[in-house]
């Protein structure tokens, strides 16, 4: 279930149609930031260069510790949580990581399991909790899988009362990676509405977040095929979007030559084999990250279900026989880019 290293399914400011606003192309001013190896982008627009300056500070502010405070497996406030609670059963929690657990019980239940938070032991089993890209360790037993898959915790195992966090089975150990980049843009735009900012485009390297507008267009931005270099096709945003990707492509395990996905379901212990990528657009940016991740779990014949639970504004699969699939509210969205995949989309 943990999406990590994702590709650009998305296609960035590279597959942005044409910026056009009241003045012009060059009221977009572009700045950024790395964290942890990932570049940030901000586009904004008709924005004067001082309030872009202290908007660049916010977010890096913003996103840095926050990312170290969450992340999985170096050590900081997660990681110190999940040994806590392997030892205690319980432990004092931050108003993040109950807002992150608050977020992921609607993917749970939506998923029937499949979005679960509560499974970073399977993670670091599969070796995933790596900084390494591809990379080649032996990947478990099914021996090993089906052991783990007899004592897996679940999100039902995890019970926040006020500020603590209790849990029920000890090998819950909490990884919200699916989440961490949705969550961390919702901070950062609200700091940037803060600042007076009305109009940017955040691009956190392959998930777009939109503010405002450029100019008196919306944002149009690309999406990209996840087979190839083709393009799907475009999606028009305007204020508070959110358009997330997951793919099975990029951070992968290889072992004699023999690939596996690093998206894993919790029901069988075992990587995706559905989908090949999937994109959601929603107002809600960390349930569209979220949600994102949970689509490359989902059938088509199931997926419009999920984006009706979850009330997302629009989403698309493509699996991995190549089938294209997206929604109403996606189709609705999307326009006509040159060279576009050719392909008949089909409806969930």
């Amino acid at each position: 279930m943990i999406d990590r290293g994702r590709r650009r399914l998305l296609g960035g400011f590279a597959s942005l149609l044409p910026m056009v606003g009241c003045g012009g192309p060059e009221e977009a001013i572009e700045a950024g930031f790395t964290v942890f190896d990932q570049v940030w982008t901000l586009r904004f627009h008709a924005t004067p260069p001082e309030r872009v300056n202290a908007a660049v500070r916010a977010a890096e502010e913003i996103v840095e510790p926050l990312y170290r405070r969450l992340h999985p497996w170096k050590d900081g406030e997660l990681t110190q949580l999940n040994r806590r609670l392997a030892r205690d059963g319980e432990a004092p929690v931050s108003t993040e990581i109950r807002e992150l657990i608050a977020v992921s019980r609607r993917l749970f239940d939506a998923t029937g399991g499949r979005f679960d938070p509560s499974v970073g032991g399977l993670i670091e089993m599969w070796g995933f909790h790596s900084n390494a890209g591809d990379h080649s360790p032996a990947p478990p037993s099914e021996a090993e899988i089906d052991e783990w898959l007899e004592h897996a915790p679940s999100l039902d195992d995890v019970h926040v009362e006020g500020e603590r966090l209790h849990v029920s089975n000890p090998r819950v150990q909490l990884d919200f990676n699916a989440l961490a980049e949705g969550y961390a843009a919702t901070r950062v735009l609200d700091a940037l509405e803060a600042l007076g900012v009305e109009n940017c485009l955040l691009d956190t390297g392959g998930d777009l977040f939109t503010l405002g507008s450029a100019g008196l267009r919306s944002w149009q931005l690309g999406i990209r095929d996840p087979r190839g270099d083709h393009v799907l096709g475009g999606v028009m945003a305007s204020g508070r979007q959110a358009l997330c990707s997951s793919g099975d492509y990029q951070r992968r395990l290889r072992y004699r030559g023999r690939t596996w996905s690093h998206i894993l379901d919790p029901l069988t212990g075992r990587p995706a084999q559905v989908n090949t990528g999937t994109t959601v657009l929603a107002a809600d940016a960390p349930l569209a990250d979220g949600a994102a991740t949970a689509l490359m779990l989902t059938a088509p014949e199931d997926a419009g279900r999920l984006v009706r639970d979850l009330h997302l504004d629009g989403a698309l699969l493509v699996t991995r026989d190549g089938d294209l699939w997206r929604d109403a509210g996606m189709a609705a969205k999307m326009v006509d880019l040159t060279q576009p995949r050719q392909g008949s989309w089909q409806e969930f």
